[in-house]
């Protein structure tokens, strides 16, 4: 039964404060969930292209699915990468759903620097890697597909994903770059790397053509409180 608001009389009535509203019928609710803590690789191996995940990592992903256990999920979506596919398959399994797989919302396409190369680079503090860091953005990667084909590649996907789903809740297991691409894609920001997405966080938007709404950006209470920092 829809609860029935008090009618305002005048305009002397006392009315509350607003309050964060729950989703309309016309919006998708999205989950933007990064994978679960990757496992370590020597850089150039051949599990380096696609590494799993880590125990940590498969903890944190049972972790993840417990917080979740509650949340009505219509729609489980991931990555083809494996560390994103094993974070989505305890979230699926546990509503009877099976996870679909966009290659699309993959991680940037690092080029040069992928297989570990990237990994190894931000691991030593490479002068290379530090300058680059400094952009916030995925330009100047040598091979790499830069920072506005990565947004638009993965905001495509997920716009895509919400129209299909309108008045529903979807998770999309995906990775920290391809999460701050689409919330700088819907900020219009210029740094791409704006926001720390911890292994697992959960990153909740709100797509309908009227606008999208942000709910909130790298919640990983599920690991610890992101405010006072791990223990």
């Amino acid at each position: 039964m829809t609860q029935q608001r008090p009618a305002i009389t005048d305009s002397t009535q006392a009315v509350p404060q607003p309050t964060l509203r729950a989703p309309e019928p016309h919006e998708c609710e999205v989950l933007l969930i990064r994978h679960g803590r990757s496992a370590d690789v020597v850089p150039g191996s051949d599990e380096s292209a696609d590494p799993p995940l880590h125990d940590e990592g498969v903890l944190q992903a049972e972790r993840l699915a417990h917080r979740l256990g509650g949340k009505t999920i219509h729609a489980v979506y991931s990555s083809h990468l494996a560390r994103a596919r094993q974070t989505a398959a305890p979230l699926a399994a546990a509503r009877g759903l099976q996870v679909e797989v966009h290659t699309e919302i993959e991680e940037v396409r690092l080029g040069d620097w992928a297989n570990g190369e990237f990994r190894r680079r931000a691991f030593v503090r490479d002068p290379e890697w530090v300058a680059w860091s400094r952009t916030g953005r995925w330009d100047g990667i040598p091979g790499g597909e830069g920072d506005d084909v990565f947004r638009a590649r993965v905001a495509g996907v997920v716009d895509r994903l919400a129209a299909e789903h309108q008045g529903q809740t979807i998770a999309v297991v995906a990775h920290g770059g391809s999460i701050n691409a689409y919330v700088a894609h819907l900020l219009g920001t210029h740094r791409s790397l704006l926001f720390t997405i911890e292994n697992t966080s959960i990153t909740a938007v709100r797509v309908s053509s009227d606008g999208p709404t942000i709910v909130t950006v790298n919640d990983c209470h599920h690991l610890y409180d992101p405010v006072l920092g791990p223990s």
